[in-house]
């Protein structure tokens, strides 16, 4: 097992296990390892693991990455001992376990329980708004799942035959009235918690809720999960199950009762149904030879309610009881947690997914940024380079031209993420193939211009501006295509925009526009600076923006 260890800075001591076979050291909240400095990148290195061997690779940091004292400039192998730098902070790098277990910082993302009681810490916590439940539910929200066909009645909303209604949230933590049997329906909860809280797949979960309801009400004939799709918001059967531990064909669905148990939040019991007037207008309860029923409603972490669960009986005798429902409830509060749990999961599994495809997007954009400045004696080249998301679309290049000068290009493509890092992607290779085929720079990007305006990628622009160097003589052509002119700083301080008037439109706006380029000359002690609007949009510590002056 390898781990880092923090051996100097505000958290000196702590050790942090290399588990994955990626691990970033940043600022970002979403590193792996966060370090609290400003000083420090958001993404500002990273470790990476195959095959038992680590190495230790600098994410074009501002600050850069020491190791062992050097600093890093291309990816290094890591040795047991080795001392790794980020700006003040050291971690030292470890192969073996040789500290107490007490002292092991594992990072899986924790979250305290919203208990503020509770010592227990899950991996998520859900803060999206709950399911309204406002609006009533008509016979056209219940939909077919899988080949179950559901039956559905409407009858009067006097619920008549209704002999008794509980609070589900308020039985969720209070007493449960137990029988005779209480230990067997005890033993049954326990069991069902167990059983529940091993299984993470929704699918899963909802057969295993009724086939546990099953075992603790032998009584039971037939039962059914509905939940409320989130996208559609309609009810959907979910699972059924029949006496004999096969799934059943049709299930009788009873429009108002569901109706009530969602919008009141209270669990209903009805112990004779065939005996009661107001059910007279049913034709599928009759048909199904339903007798007593007892319908509870599924509750998420907001106690609002996204289902529910009903069990139903062929005989009255014996029926189901206040305890029975007492019971059902105690069992629908587990199964409505397992529900969010699997739900959590879910969200938890695509959303890792959405992160490794980012982190794999991330590599791909880093690739295609300039591995080393270039080396030009007289001449001196700096760069910095960050995404404000993990991808997004600012580009800069050198390209070393044929004739020997030397082009430096600079863009920034509207919007960020994904889309913007796509078109980022195609310019760095059509931007090359311009510039090889052409010695006049106006004219490369006139005809880069119509092949992203022609690209048919969407109603996207790119500010762009292409600096042509001639080391011999110092003279540098500017054309600019609606970007920030660079800034010419005289060695006396004076400073200068370049090709602010001579600028075109952006990339993409208009195939037929042409760009016209700039001459300046640069002398010793002089300083050609280019920018995107991530500078000049950046914040000072009062959020005031720093602006262009």
């Amino acid at each position: 097992m390898a781990v880092l260890r923090v051996l100097s800075g505000d958290e000196t001591g702590r050790v942090v296990t290399l588990a994955e076979e990626r691990t970033i050291l940043g600022r970002h909240p979403n590193c792996q390892v966060v370090l609290d400095n400003a000083a420090v990148s958001r993404h500002h290195a990273q470790i990476l693991q195959s095959h038992g061997t680590f190495y230790l690779e600098d994410l074009r940091s501002r600050n850069g990455t020491f190791l062992n004292g050097q600093p890093l400039d291309s990816r290094a192998l890591l040795n047991d001992g080795d001392q790794i730098r980020v700006c003040d902070i050291v971690v030292g790098f470890q192969l073996r376990d040789d500290f107490p277990p007490s002292s092991l910082v594992l990072r899986t993302d924790t979250l305290t329980d919203p208990d503020p009681n509770s010592t227990r810490e899950t991996l998520i916590r859900s803060t999206a708004p709950g399911t309204s439940i406002s609006d009533p539910l008509m016979t056209s929200d219940i939909e077919e799942f899988d080949t179950k066909h559901v039956v559905a009645d409407s009858f009067d909303d006097d619920l008549s035959s209704i002999i008794a209604k509980v609070d589900s949230s308020r039985m969720a933590s209070d007493a449960i009235r137990l029988g005779p049997n209480s230990d067997v329906k005890l033993k049954a909860i326990l069991e069902i918690s167990q059983a529940l809280r091993r299984e993470l797949e929704l699918d899963a979960v909802l057969p295993k809720i009724l086939a546990v309801l099953f075992g603790i009400f032998p009584q039971a004939d037939e039962g059914f999960i509905l939940l409320r799709d989130a996208q559609t918001e309609k009810m959907r059967v979910k699972a059924t199950r029949a006496r004999g531990g096969n799934s059943t064909d049709e299930v009788a669905v009873s429009m108002t009762v569901v109706r009530q148990v969602i919008d009141s939040g209270e669990a209903l019991l009805s112990r004779d149904v065939l005996d009661d007037s107001r059910f007279k207008k049913s034709t599928s309860l009759p048909q199904f030879k339903i007798r007593a029923m007892m319908c509870v409603p599924l509750m998420d972490a907001r106690q609002e309610a996204i289902g529910v669960i009903q069990i139903d009986t062929r005989s009255s005798d014996p029926g189901f009881t206040e305890e029975d429902l007492d019971l059902l409830v105690a069992v629908a509060s587990q199964a409505g947690m397992a529900l969010e749990n699997a739900r959590l999961h879910e969200a938890v599994l695509k959303q890792r997914e959405i992160e490794r495809d980012l982190e794999f997007a991330t590599q791909v954009q880093l690739g295609f940024l300039p591995k080393e400045r270039p080396k030009v004696p007289g001449y001196a080249f700096a760069d910095y380079y960050e995404a404000a998301m993990s991808v997004g679309g600012d580009y800069f290049d050198y390209i070393a031209l044929p004739d020997g000068r030397l082009a430096i290009a600079l863009g920034d493509v509207a919007g960020k993420g994904m889309p913007a890092a796509l078109l980022m992607a195609r310019l760095y290779a059509s931007t090359r193939f311009e510039l090889f085929t052409s010695d006049d720079p106006g004219e490369a990007l006139s005809r880069l211009n119509k092949d992203i305006t022609g690209s048919g990628i969407g109603h996207r622009f790119v500010t762009f501006v292409v600096m042509i160097l001639e080391p011999a003589t110092g003279k540098v052509v500017v054309v600019n295509a609606g970007h920030i002119p660079p800034q010419l700083r005289r060695a006396n301080g004076k400073v200068e925009p370049v090709a602010k008037e001579e600028s075109g439109l952006p990339l993409g706006i208009m195939p037929e526009q042409e760009y016209h380029a700039v001459t300046v000359q640069l002398n010793p002690g002089d300083t050609l600076l280019a920018i995107t609007d991530g500078i000049t949009e950046a914040m000072n510590d009062k959020r005031q923006i720093y602006g262009r002056e």
